[in-house]
């Protein structure tokens, strides 16, 4: 008996029922075919890089051309290229860091600044007229990227992909889905189905379920993906603040191209580098055909043996997996709550074969428990299983097998590995002290800002001068004795 935890959620997505998907806000033909009244701006080159400053048209606003500025960029003496347009996170202006990055690993690579000047891009999402709301123009404006990008002699039209990072992320997911002329895809931390849990104000800022139910029929990004079969890649943050895991993983359960999916525990907003590359490798596979697909993960198997409870899952491809992990998050399991603050333990599994399997510690029968498997390649790429819901008393468990006292603090130690991986996650505001410790271990102050305010801090600078945050965690979750594993 299992229960996947990713259920529908005021969601629209089944008011097209079995009929084919009718595009409801994006007119195809337009996009791709206007002029586009292009505009080189600036070309330079570094190294072996040409980069290109451009400006194109995007959309008519109020009778006038609304213009588009972007960087593009790629190797010297390219011709018929792969290419990738990149989605900026946070929906940044156009700079030069991601199209560089990938034309120096192969690629044309294109981002823009997004037309925030003629739509507001922090209001709610315009239900009213969704074909004129503010997420439509932005991916209006990414979508004439694209045609840019398909009518340069560099690139091949043929193989043209997108990727992004959380705002961008949201869009790759989106536009994957809507431009048929995207091959494949990718996004860090975000996914669509923004019913299940998101930070985006677009989004919170609706006001009714009506609202909700229209987003759903036109915006969010998961929608398509359900009728068009695009390979794509989710990379998830398993404690993201931004986009919960549960919106994530229904976009990936319910996408019906080439997928993969990694969830990485305890990560709030960034990833380890391993995943970083894995992300930027996915093309790697789809446009250039260099590299081996990922490996694929079937379903968690929970199985009881005794007093005691495993999960077993199976993997294949070609490439060589060098560990596996069961990741146990225990505590109530809803929609929209605590998901940034969940602990996610990671027990090692045994590896057999083309199999894994882990025991599943018990700490109390009726806690629910969300429960998947995580398999790590010899480059540290990861490949995740569909997290489900298990309680172990719905498997004849009656009793606890482990520890009842176990670590709910989500750092083991406070040494540089821990502070590099702050600050890939934009924890910047402490320094390690090596001075002041607890029960001889190192701690963390956090230093208030120097920026100044316009309103006065509840906690003051002046009452609490820094705050220290130590490592000692108390009893750890403890394996059963006996273990065959």
């Amino acid at each position: 008996m299992k229960k996947c935890i990713f259920f529908l959620f005021l969601t629209g997505s089944m008011a097209f029922g079995q009929v084919r998907f009718k595009e409801p806000i994006f007119d195809l033909e337009k996009i791709i075919n206007e002029p586009l009244e292009e505009k080189i701006l600036n070309v330079k080159q570094k190294d072996n890089i040409i980069i290109q400053e451009v400006e194109f048209t995007s959309e008519q606003s109020q009778g006038k051309p609304v213009r588009i500025y972007g960087i593009v960029a790629f190797p010297d003496g390219a011709k018929n290229l792969p290419a990738i347009f990149w989605s900026q996170g946070g929906m940044a202006p156009a700079n030069i860091a991601m199209p560089e990055l990938f034309a120096k690993r192969g690629y044309v690579c294109m981002c823009v600044t997004l037309p925030h000047s003629v739509w507001n891009p922090w209001t709610a999402f315009d239900t009213k007229n969704p074909s004129d709301a503010n997420m439509t123009h932005f991916a209006i404006a990414q979508m004439r990227a694209i045609t840019y990008l398909s009518r340069m002699p560099q690139v091949n039209p043929e193989k043209i992909g997108i990727g992004g990072s959380s705002y961008g992320g949201f869009f790759s997911t989106l536009i994957a889905g809507a431009d048929p002329r995207i091959k494949c895809g990718m996004s860090f931390f975000a996914g669509g189905n923004m019913a299940l849990g998101t930070h985006l104000p677009q989004f919170t800022k609706l006001q009714t379920p009506d609202d909700v139910e229209i987003w759903n029929r036109t915006i969010d990004p998961a929608l398509r993906l359900k009728y068009r079969n695009v390979p794509f890649f989710w990379a998830a943050a398993a404690n993201d603040n931004w986009f919960y895991l549960p919106s994530v993983v229904k976009t990936y359960q319910d996408s019906t191209g080439d997928k993969r999916i990694a969830i990485v525990p305890m990560w709030e907003h960034g990833f380890p580098e391993e995943i970083d590359e894995q992300l930027f490798s996915w093309f790697d596979i789809y446009l250039k055909e260099t590299k081996k697909p990922y490996n694929r993960v079937s379903e968690l198997a929970i199985e009881k043996k005794g007093n005691r409870l495993f999960a077993r899952w199976n993997f294949s491809g070609e490439n060589k997996v060098k560990k596996a992990e069961l990741v146990v998050s225990y505590g109530k399991i809803s929609p929209w709550r605590w998901w940034i603050y969940r602990n996610h333990l990671a027990f090692a599994a045994k590896i057999s074969k083309n199999s894994a399997v882990a025991e599943i510690p018990v700490v109390e029968p009726d806690i629910e428990m969300l429960v998947y498997g995580n398999i790590v390649d010899e480059n540290g790429f990861i490949t995740s299983t569909v997290p489900i819901q298990v309680k172990a008393i719905d498997y004849g468990i009656r009793k606890a097998n482990c520890s009842t006292k176990f670590n709910l603090f989500q750092w083991k130690s406070l040494d540089q590995e821990t502070k590099k991986n702050f600050e890939r996650m934009g924890l910047t505001a402490f320094v390690f002290d090596s001075d002041v410790k607890k029960d001889n271990m190192p701690s963390i102050r956090v230093e208030p800002s120097k920026a100044k305010k316009k309103t006065r801090s509840v906690l003051s600078s002046t009452m609490y001068p820094y705050i220290h945050i130590f490592s000692s965690f108390g009893s750890r979750l403890k394996r059963p004795q006996n273990s065959i594993l």
